[in-house]
């Protein structure tokens, strides 16, 4: 966990922002921190057993990112109803990857569970996001956490994206978001490029 408390030391002292306990992932060799930001969070994400992470291509990709020096190795989207959403992007010409499971217990011993979709197969660096529907109860979503930031950060405002064909990139963010998010695309490397958060003394942009 010592990249772990590395990158929360950082995020704090560069952008006023606290990162909470997470937890590891059975079986992916990777555990988290949490940075809450009321309905959204970022997440400070490493591999502790490169062993059991070698196995699992998105683990991997935590590492490549890593090791390219990227501040961000993907971003995530949250619906309600995933096979409702899964049935409409298929329907779009979507190809879509095998859902996956995925939960990891808190330190106070709650266990959060979800399913996940990917969009890119074999977990290639894309700006498009994962799909993300949760098992929770009330409350328990992981940006709903109690903390005060010195940044006094309170949500994401927008996200900057790269692509090497932008316009494509933005037709298939286009049919996936719709206007649901603040987002702009530009030429370069796949993935993301930079988050703008929302505080009271204006927009912050991390990369």
């Amino acid at each position: 966990m010592a990249d772990l408390d590395v990158a929360a030391a950082r995020f704090r002292s560069e952008h006023g922002l606290v990162a909470l306990p997470g937890g590891h992932h059975p079986g992916r060799g990777t555990a988290n921190l949490i940075i809450p930001l009321g309905s959204e969070y970022l997440e400070l994400i490493a591999v502790v057993d490169p062993g059991e992470a070698a196995a699992i291509r998105s683990s991997q990709r935590v590492a490549e990112a890593v090791a390219a020096g990227r501040t961000f190795a993907v971003w995530i989207a949250r619906t309600d109803d995933l096979a409702a959403t899964r049935t409409r992007l298929a329907g779009q010409g979507f190809e879509l990857p095998t859902l996956a499971a995925g939960a990891r217990r808190r330190p106070d011993g709650v266990e959060l569970a979800w399913t996940l979709q990917e969009l890119v197969a074999g977990a290639r660096p894309s700006p498009l996001p994962f799909l993300i529907e949760w098992r929770l109860a009330a409350g328990q979503h992981p940006g709903e956490a109690a903390v005060e930031h010195p940044s006094r950060a309170r949500g994401i405002a927008a996200i900057h994206l790269t692509d090497p064909d932008p316009e494509a990139a933005r037709e298939r963010l286009q049919a996936l978001l719709g206007a649901d998010l603040e987002y702009t695309v530009e030429a370069g490397p796949p993935g993301v490029a930079a988050v703008v958060l929302d505080t009271p003394a204006g927009r912050r942009e991390l990369r």
